[in-house]
């Protein structure tokens, strides 16, 4: 992704203080752009940008909460200020609530369904006069797996379903503002959030995985910034599977996992 190049052109990337986040407003940033980097996460998102400037990059915090109309107002009022336009919003900030619907409860749904589902509508419509005035510009929505199959936490597969069917809509209302919009289904990412999962979760998901691993963040972030860049111009309203073939393999490649595994305690126990 060397030969993509973002020079003299501003991003806005939610979620972008840590993880998956932190890493497209590094890339993005190294590719020339000025990154708008939004999060609740006041001390990492500043930490990062400072480290940006250090390296003589172009970048700045802005506090969001994705699920405020207010913080919204003043994100994309301070952009309007500082470059009048915004050429790519990159929709990543997200929760996951690994509950069953048993003991999910009403106000855990509905922040799932705020930050995951609201925090990304709000996003595209506030935004939306900015990257027209950038125009050809780009919206990527980063979704899940969650939102091709269902995972074993409901409100957070309602809510990535929610996201890919929420970019099909947009990117068929934005286009005669030549604005594309389109989603990424990432399977996991290794993160430091990632490591702090349930005990067996990334050992179960390496064995579910047809390439046996997690994903980089620089791995997600390569697909996000073609989405965003100019060479993904005629995509719009797509869904980008980036899950080491997790949704390909499906049922047919753990029940070959656990035929070997049968196999192997078998010719142990002989």
């Amino acid at each position: 992704m060397s030969d993509i190049n973002f020079l003299k052109r501003s991003i806005c990337v939610t979620g972008g203080a840590r993880g998956l986040g932190a890493t497209l407003c590094r890339r993005f940033a190294r590719a020339g752009a000025h990154v708008y980097a939004g999060d609740i996460l006041d001390d990492e998102g500043r930490a990062l940008v400072a480290d940006l400037l250090a390296e003589g990059l172009s970048a700045s915090f802005h506090r969001l909460d994705v699920t405020d109309e207010a913080d919204w107002k003043r994100l994309t009022a301070a952009i309007a200020t500082h470059s009048t336009k915004l050429d790519a919003l990159v929709n990543n900030a997200g929760l996951i609530i690994r509950k069953p619907m048993a003991t999910t409860t009403r106000v855990e749904w509905d922040l799932a369904m705020a930050v995951n589902v609201a925090g990304v509508f709000l996003g595209m419509k506030h935004c939306r006069p900015l990257l027209a005035r950038a125009a050809p510009s780009a919206i990527v929505n980063v979704s899940s797996t969650a939102g091709l199959i269902a995972h074993s936490d409901p409100s957070y597969t309602a809510g990535k379903w929610a996201v890919r069917g929420l970019t099909k809509s947009a990117a068929l209302e934005l286009a005669p503002d030549r604005i594309r919009v389109n989603s990424v289904h990432p399977a996991t990412i290794a993160t430091p959030l990632t490591e702090a999962a349930p005990r067996g979760h990334l050992q179960a998901n390496r064995h579910a995985i047809p390439l046996g691993r997690e994903a980089s963040p620089d791995e997600i972030a390569n697909i996000v910034l073609f989405l965003a860049s100019e060479q993904a111009s005629f995509m719009t309203g797509s869904e980008v599977a980036a899950d080491g073939g997790l949704t390909t393999g499906g049922v047919a490649h753990m029940r070959a996992q656990f035929q070997q595994s049968y196999s192997d305690e078998e010719g142990t126990e002989a």
